[in-house]
C-alpha cells in the first residue's frame, strides 16, 4: 500500500469492515500516511475512533507497530563516536491524564537517578493536563531544552549522564494529529505511543500508565519494539507513577523474557514510609522549580513527602539501569546524589551545555 489517501480509505475498510484481517502492518501504514501528511484530517479521526471502538489499540502488536511507523518520523539521535552509550540509555516517563496533579516526579528522578551514574534520556514536552509538564520545570531551570538538537544529544548524556529531548524538537510530524486530538478530547492510541516513542531509543524503561488496564498492553508493546527491560508502573490511585500511599501494580519484562506481574509498596520494598497523594501535589513550572532546587540542595527534610516520592522513583529507575542491585539499595544510591551535591550538578552541567 502506498501512502495515498486511498491506501487509508482500503485501511480503514478493513479496520471497519473487516476487523479480524486488520494487521501490524496495517496499523503501521496508517501511522506512516498520517505522519507524512497524506491522510486527511476525516481519515485520522476515523482511524482512531475506529481503532479504539475495534479494541485494536489493545492488541500489542498493534501498538508496537504505530509506535515503530512513529519513531521513523521522528528525529533519531545519531550514536556515531558514542557507539559505548547503546544499550545503556534509560528513560523514566508516565503516559499521564492521571487526574492527581503531582509533582514532576518522573524529570526530578531521572535528574537524580543520573547523579547516581544512570545515563537518562528524558523525554517529555509541556504540560498537557496538569499545571506542569516536564518542558516547564526545565525551562523554569533555566535550561534551554529546544536549542538541543540530535546530533548533540549523544555528546551532552555522555558528558553529564542526564539530557532532556523537548518532544516537539524530535516529533515535527504531531503537528498533523496535535489539533486533532484536542478537538476530539477522548483517549486514542497516541496516548500510549508518547512514552514508546523517545528517539534515544532507550533500552531501559519505567513507564507509568494511568489505568492497570493498559499494564500489560504497555509491556508487552514494548518488549516487541525491542526494549530490553521494562518496568510499567500504576499506584493503585490509577496514579502514573509509583504511588508514595501504598500500593503500586507493576509489569516486568526483563533481558526480553516473560512477562511477571505484582505489586511494590514503600515500606515494604523501598523501605520508606507512605504519605497520601494529597501530600506530594505540584504547582505551575515556577513553584515545581522551586522544589525542584530545594530537594537538589538537600534543603528537604528526611521523611519529606515529595522526598520520599522522588525517591521511590528514582530507585526504580536505577534498578532497571541495572545500577541499583534492588529498590532499597537503589533508595540508598538516590539518597547519596542528592546529599553528595551530584544530581544538583548532573543539572547544572546539562542547563550549561543548553546555553553554549
Amino acid at each position: 500500500m502506498n501512502g495515498t489517501t486511498s491506501g487509508m480509505k482500503a485501511i480503514l475498510k478493513t479496520l471497519v469492515n473487516d476487523p479480524p484481517h486488520f494487521l501490524p502492518e496495517h496499523a503501521g501504514q496508517a501511522i506512516n500516511d498520517i505522519m507524512d501528511g497524506t491522510a486527511t484530517h476525516s481519515q485520522i479521526a476515523a482511524f482512531l475512533v475506529a481503532l479504539r471502538l475495534q479494541k485494536k489499540d489493545s492488541d500489542p502488536a498493534i501498538v508496537a507497530a504505530c509506535a515503530q511507523a512513529m519513531q521513523r518520523h521522528a528525529r533519531l539521535i545519531p550514536y556515531k563516536r558514542y557507539e559505548h552509550l547503546e544499550g545503556q540509555v534509560v528513560d523514566i516517563v508516565g503516559t499521564g491524564g492521571d487526574g492527581h496533579d503531582t509533582y514532576n516526579v518522573s524529570t526530578t528522578a531521572s535528574i537524580v537517578a543520573a547523579g547516581a551514574g544512570a545515563k537518562v534520556a528524558k523525554h517529555g514536552n509541556r504540560a498537557a493536563s496538569s499545571a506542569s509538564g516536564s518542558a516547564d520545570i526545565m525551562e523554569a531551570h533555566g535550561c534551554h531544552i529546544s536549542l538541543v538538537e540530535p546530533e548533540q544529544v549523544a555528546h551532552i548524556l555522555d558528558t553529564t549522564n542526564f539530557c532532556f529531548l523537548f518532544s516537539q524538537t524530535y516529533h515535527p510530524a504531531m503537528k498533523h494529529v496535535a489539533a486533532l486530538r484536542k478537538e476530539m478530547g477522548i483517549p486514542t492510541v497516541f496516548n500510549l505511543l508518547g512514552p514508546m516513542s523517545n528517539p534515544a531509543k532507550p533500552s531501559r524503561v519505567v513507564v507509568g500508565v494511568h489505568s492497570p488496564q493498559v499494564g500489560g498492553l504497555m509491556a508487552n508493546a514494548l518488549k516487541l519494539t525491542g526494549i530490553q527491560d521494562i518496568l510499567v508502573v500504576c499506584g493503585a490511585e490509577k496514579l502514573d507513577e509509583i504511588s508514595p500511599a501504598g500500593e503500586t501494580h507493576y509489569w516486568r519484562v526483563q533481558a526480553g523474557g516473560e512477562l511477571t506481574t505484582g505489586t511494590l509498596h514503600p515500606t515494604r520494598d523501598f523501605g520508606l514510609a507512605t504519605h497520601p497523594l494529597s501530600e506530594v501535589k505540584g504547582g505551575d513550572g515556577h513553584h515545581n522549580a522551586q522544589i525542584l532546587s530545594k530537594l537538589l540542595n538537600n534543603q528537604l527534610p528526611q521523611g519529606d513527602p515529595i522526598l520520599d516520592f522522588v525517591l521511590l522513583n528514582a530507585a526504580a529507575l536505577l534498578v532497571v539501569a541495572n545500577i541499583a542491585s534492588d529498590f532499597k539499595d537503589g533508595v540508598a544510591k538516590a539518597r547519596a546524589s542528592i546529599e553528595s551535591g551530584s544530581a544538583l550538578k548532573t543539572l547544572e552541567a546539562f542547563r550549561d551545555m543548553t546555553v553554549q
